[in-house]
Parts: structure tokens; C-alpha cells; sequence
């Protein structure tokens, strides 16, 4: 009985750790207590901590630009080049080698300067030769007409004898054919003479054509020979472009642009050598003549005053319309990008900024011709001082402002004032 009373009684063994070492276990109630107090604590430290301060709103000078549609005319981009309205290409008449020359390309040439000369001595002893012939047909001629002239007198004194009835008829008849065969002999060698003199005089000319000179002021282009090298007849020498003509900025364009295209119509070009910024121009000439191999025209326009001095050849490109189109342009200096994505800072009626996503298309160059924009999507002749636009897809409406704040960096909330 004593054995059975002292197990009633008796506590529960302790656990023992995997050690061998008892492990105490706490009641429910103490677990309970302690996820509270810790708990506590967590609260506690986080009313501890004070909230980020946000930067106070600034006060920003910048640029307001009202969103504004502008109907625009797209242009498509050909390459061009300068060409010259006075261009010359001179050629020798006669084969020969060149003996000499006195112009360089590039050089700026008054008329008649010399340009190259080519050998003449073949055509100075042809000349040598004719002028000999002349002299000696001229000898000849005045012979023969001074017994032309005694055969005269002597028909002349027959005749008188002839009346007379002191000659026979058959003595005159001799006399005048004799005077007859020395007239037409001495027209003979006349006739001759004036032939050796024009074959003369022809290759006096053809010796001119052996002197290259330039045809009027203006700038030696190309020199296709040079010193020693033998040319043939109708060969190109020299091409000689003129200064004071004018100048045409040329381009192959395509041929589905061909009938929109009319004299005097609006273009735009650019010629970076000359200006970096695109210029207003105006069709010259459409040439309709279509080549088969590229499906292109060459079109013409005029080129205007530049301030530098065209030279032929000159790398440029004509922007030609292909459609008008309602567009939302805002200058590239409004764009404020957040990484990849493009947006802008909106100004609303109280002055306060606030940053939009917006999405893009292309960005233009925009010129102003009889108060119709044109746009060029060209980046190639980007002019540093000249306005670029960009055209917003979506995002911005209408009459909606746009700070263009450029290197300032604006912040949402920060007030935004216009700059004069």
C-alpha cells in the first residue's frame, strides 16, 4: 500500500535533452506572457523612429510652353549635291600632246586665262607649207597675169589691124585664144591661192582649240590631263564652273514623287559644308525623264545665299514633302527622361510641376517657309543653336503647359515660375 500511495503522489519525470541534461519546459501561461512583452518592445522601437522629411518645395525659374497641334509638312530625305548653273567642259579639235600648263584645280580663273596648251608643231609646219604654197601660187599668178595683160594689148592692136585688112581673120583668132587661155589660167592660179590661204586660216583656227583658256571668270573644277599625256580629238581637257551664274542643289528622288512636284514649289536643303542648319529653297527644274535602273528623276532646286561660296560638288540634301499631318511637337528641351522612360513636368494653373510619362515618336528639325512648318527627321545637319522638336504620341493634350527647364532639375510640387 505504501508502494502504490508514493506513486500517486509522484511528479512527472523531467525531459531530458539530446545531451543527457534536463531540459526545463515553462507553463502556457509564461510562453503567452513573453510573445506580449516582445511584442511590446517591436511597437515601442517603432514609434521610436521619425518619418523621412520630405525636401520643401523651391521656387524654379524656366521656359513655359503651351502644348499646341500644328499642321506640318513631312519631308522625305534624298542626298544632293552642288551644282553649278554656268559649267563648261572644254575639249581640243585636234590630237596632240600637252606641252604645258598654268592652272591648278581650285583656281579661281578670269576669261581667257590659259589652262594647258597642247604640241603644235605639226599644225605650224602644215601652216609653214601652206604659206609657202601661197607665196609661190601668188608668183605664179602674178606671171602668167602679166602675159594675160601683153596678150590683151596684143589682141587689142590685132583688132585694129584686123580692120584694116592687114591680118588675116585666122592671125586675130590665135592672138584672142591665146589671151582667152592666159585669163583663165591666171582665175586658175587665183583660185588656187585663195584655197591655200583658207586651208591656212583653218589651221590657224585649229591651233586656237591647242590653247585652252578659260571661257569666263570663274573656278578651274577639274583637270581631266595633266603634263605629257597624249589627248585625242574631242577629248575632255578641263571643266570650268562659273561663278557669278548661280548655283542648284541637285538630288535623284524617287519616282512616286514625281507629279508633286512643280516649279517654284517649296523644298528644304542643307548643305553642312555652307550652314550647318537646313535653309528654305524652291524647285529650279523636275526633270521628268524616270531612270529605269534606280526608278528616280532628278530634281533641281535653287541654292541661296549661304553666306560661304559654293563650289560644285559640294555634299548636301534636299528634305522634298510627301504629306501634311496634325502633330503635337514640344521642343527636346522640355523632355525631362526617367531612365528609359521619356516624360515631361506639367505646369498646372497654380504653377506647380508635376511629372508625366508621355510616349514619343520622332524628332524633327522644324523650318519655317511662307508660315508653314516643315519638318525634317534628318539628325545628320543638327545645328547646335537650332530649336529640335519632338513629337508627343500620347500623354499631352492641348493647352496643356510644359516647363522646359533644360539643365535645372525639377522635382514634383516644385513651383515653377516663367521665365521672361
Amino acid at each position: 500500500m505504501s508502494t502504490d500511495h508514493a506513486g500517486a503522489h509522484a511528479l512527472p519525470a523531467p525531459t531530458r535533452r539530446r545531451g543527457g541534461a534536463p531540459a526545463l519546459s515553462l507553463p502556457r501561461p509564461s510562453r503567452l506572457t513573453a510573445a506580449l512583452a516582445l511584442l511590446a518592445a517591436c511597437l515601442l522601437s517603432a514609434c521610436g523612429k521619425e518619418e523621412p522629411v520630405r525636401p520643401a518645395p523651391r521656387s524654379v525659374q524656366a521656359p513655359v510652353a503651351v502644348v499646341r497641334a500644328v499642321e506640318a509638312v513631312e519631308c522625305r530625305s534624298f542626298p544632293a549635291q552642288v551644282e553649278s548653273l554656268g559649267s563648261v567642259t572644254l575639249a581640243g579639235k585636234s590630237p596632240g600632246a600637252v606641252v604645258e600648263v598654268f592652272a591648278q584645280e581650285g583656281q579661281a580663273l578670269k576669261a581667257g586665262d590659259p589652262i594647258l596648251r597642247l604640241d603644235d608643231q605639226e599644225l605650224k609646219s602644215r601652216e609653214q607649207s601652206l604659206t609657202a604654197s601661197m607665196a609661190q601660187a601668188a608668183s605664179e599668178r602674178q606671171a602668167v597675169a602679166a602675159k594675160a595683160a601683153h596678150a590683151r594689148a596684143n589682141l587689142e592692136r590685132l583688132a585694129k589691124l584686123l580692120t584694116q585688112k592687114v591680118i588675116s581673120q585666122d592671125d586675130f583668132e590665135r592672138a584672142r585664144t591665146e589671151a582667152l587661155a592666159l585669163a583663165r589660167e591666171e582665175e586658175a592660179i587665183a583660185a588656187r591661192e585663195r584655197s591655200v590661204a583658207a586651208q591656212r586660216d583653218e589651221l590657224r583656227a585649229q591651233g586656237q582649240y591647242l590653247h585652252i583658256t578659260a571661257p569666263f571668270d570663274g573656278v578651274l573644277s577639274r583637270r581631266f590631263v595633266d603634263l605629257g599625256a597624249f589627248v585625242t580629238a574631242g577629248q575632255p581637257l578641263a571643266l570650268v564652273d562659273a561663278v557669278s551664274s548661280g548655283f542648284d542643289l541637285t538630288a535623284q528622288v524617287d519616282e512616286s514623287l514625281l507629279y508633286t512636284l512643280h516649279v517654284g514649289q517649296p523644298l528644304v536643303g542643307a548643305v553642312p559644308a555652307l550652314s550647318p542648319a537646313p535653309f528654305a529653297a524652291r524647285v529650279r527644274a523636275v526633270v521628268g525623264r524616270v531612270d529605269p535602273a534606280t526608278r528616280t528623276f532628278r530634281l533641281k532646286a535653287e541654292l541661296p545665299p549661304l553666306g560661304a561660296q559654293p563650289r560644285a560638288g559640294l555634299y548636301g540634301r534636299l528634305f522634298v514633302p510627301a504629306r501634311t499631318a496634325r502633330k503635337i511637337l514640344v521642343p527636346a528641351a522640355c523632355l525631362a527622361p526617367r531612365g528609359d522612360l521619356p516624360a515631361v513636368f506639367t505646369v498646372d494653373d497654380k504653377g506647380l510641376a508635376a511629372l508625366r510619362v508621355v510616349k514619343t515618336g520622332g524628332r524633327f528639325l522644324k523650318v519655317e517657309f511662307d508660315g508653314k512648318p516643315f519638318l525634317t527627321d534628318s539628325e545628320a545637319f543638327d545645328d547646335p543653336s537650332r530649336e529640335a522638336f519632338v513629337e508627343i504620341l500620347s500623354g499631352l493634350s492641348e493647352g496643356d503647359r510644359v516647363a522646359c527647364a533644360g539643365s535645372v532639375p525639377l522635382r514634383d510640387g516644385d513651383r515653377v515660375e516663367a521665365a521672361p
